[in-house]
């Protein structure tokens, strides 16, 4: 999970790279729940150092994010540039962690933040591509399994029930978890490949309206790819941003590079709701038994909360104003 460092630390990473320099200004990027990145500033430059604190994360996941990163780059999709360093390496080991170094992009993520039709649509079409181009990869066994972010894993989650204290409403969990088991099978049968997995607001880089980059490949899974529109969906439209005609936008152009059938749409609801189960559960669960923290605890309380939202809106008004 995300950890504070300091300086020394930092700069002991930039000693790998040429023509860096030495650190003027750092500090670190709070927003995020399991990496920790720090921008950096020398007078070579800006930068951001990622460290990779994720929980049961391995070195070949990290190897083979790191790789998609790189090709996605080179492709001309808009995601960050990763230095080698004095190896040829894109990756740093620092004291048994596993760190990189990317060029810093201009812009501020959109968490929590109203969205503008124009933005969602340049997503959509970033999340089209990707999909579509990542078609290269496939073999899945690279990607983190039985993770607990992946959509496929949701039954996993039950365990995160006996964590929840009586302020929430248990039915309300149980019931999606026996509506996923009715489609779990159908889900898992539907066209899959390697997915981004969190093209979420929090995760775009934009300044002044206009998208410079998606960021954070760490929760990568080898899924259907509906489930990266449903995980997309949730934090765009039904959230913060609570704009139900932005979910239709996003689905009419990131298929005009990687169509959905009806058949993958029909299951798009149900997912939805399964990610707001994810959020809520499995923050919860952390805070239980790791720390408190409080930026934690107000995405599980907000979430819960626009669950219940979205339960209201209710399936007919999400098929009538989203998929028609």
């Amino acid at each position: 999970m995300r950890q504070e460092y300091k300086k020394d630390f930092l700069q002991s990473v930039l000693d790998n790279y040429s023509e860096v320099g030495k650190i003027k200004n750092f500090f670190l990027y709070t927003s995020g729940y399991e990496n920790s990145n720090y921008y950096v500033e020398t007078d070579s430059g800006k930068f951001v150092i990622k460290i990779f604190e994720g929980i049961g994360i391995t070195r070949e996941n990290i190897l083979f994010e790191l790789e998609v990163m790189d090709y996605c780059f080179k492709v001309g999709l808009k995601t960050p540039f990763i230095r080698q360093n004095n190896k040829n390496k894109l990756e740093t080991v620092i004291a048994n962690k596993y760190t990189v170094l990317m060029g810093h992009i201009p812009g501020d993520n959109m968490s929590e933040r109203e969205l503008t039709d124009d933005l969602v649509v340049s997503v959509a079409e970033q999340a089209g591509r990707m999909d579509l181009l990542l078609q290269k990869f496939v073999d899945g066994s690279k990607t983190r399994q039985n993770y607990e972010w992946d959509l496929k894993n949701t039954l996993t989650l039950e365990r995160s029930l006996n964590y929840l204290s009586t302020d929430f409403d248990r039915k309300i969990f149980i019931d999606i978890f026996d509506d996923f088991k009715k489609y779990r099978n159908k889900f898992i049968n539907l066209p899959t490949g390697l997915i981004h997995n969190d093209i979420v607001p929090h995760n775009w880089l934009v300044d002044k309206g206009h998208l410079q980059a998606i960021i954070d490949f760490s929760d990568m899974a080898f899924s259907p790819y509906i489930q990266n529109v449903a995980v997309s969906l949730h934090l765009i439209s039904f959230c913060y941003n609570w704009n139900p005609s932005q979910a239709k936008l996003f689905i009419e152009r990131y298929s005009k590079f990687n169509s959905l059938s009806e058949k993958e749409l029909s299951l798009l609801y149900i997912l939805i709701k399964c990610r707001f189960l994810s959020f809520v559960l499995e923050f919860n669960r952390w805070n239980v038994i790791y720390n408190m923290d409080e930026y934690r605890q107000k995405t599980v309380v907000d979430h819960y909360n626009f669950l219940k939202r979205f339960i209201d809106y209710g399936r007919d008004n999400f098929n009538k104003e989203v998929l028609n």
